[in-house]
């Protein structure tokens, strides 16, 4: 039964991928959180791999909640919660601060 549904995309791994780490980014979450929910989903690694590197930059999207929520340690635990990685979190937060990172 799977088989027909596949052949007739009905299930479609690759679009289900696409769609759900796009809704994911959509309210704000970082690539490790994408990761994390497509392989709880059963996704493929090399599919999670792929669709992860069509979203765009986890730095803009970064950089877009610091401008909302504005730059320091609270932010910065937000952005952590949100699956971002610890580097493009202090990045993004140094460059809002204007300091430089070190």
């Amino acid at each position: 039964m799977l088989e027909t549904l596949a052949r007739t995309s009905l299930v479609d791994d690759r679009r289900f991928a696409e769609v759900r780490a796009t809704s994911l980014v959509a309210r704000g979450a970082g690539d490790h959180r994408v990761r994390h929910e497509l392989a709880r989903a059963g996704v493929a690694a090399e599919l999670i791999d792929e669709t992860v590197a069509l979203l765009p930059p986890e730095s803009e999207r970064a950089t877009r909640i610091v401008e909302r929520r504005g730059p320091g340690p609270k932010t910065a635990r937000y952005l952590a919660g949100k699956g971002f990685s610890e580097d493009v979190s202090n990045a993004v937060i140094a460059q809002s601060l204007h300091e430089p990172l070190g």
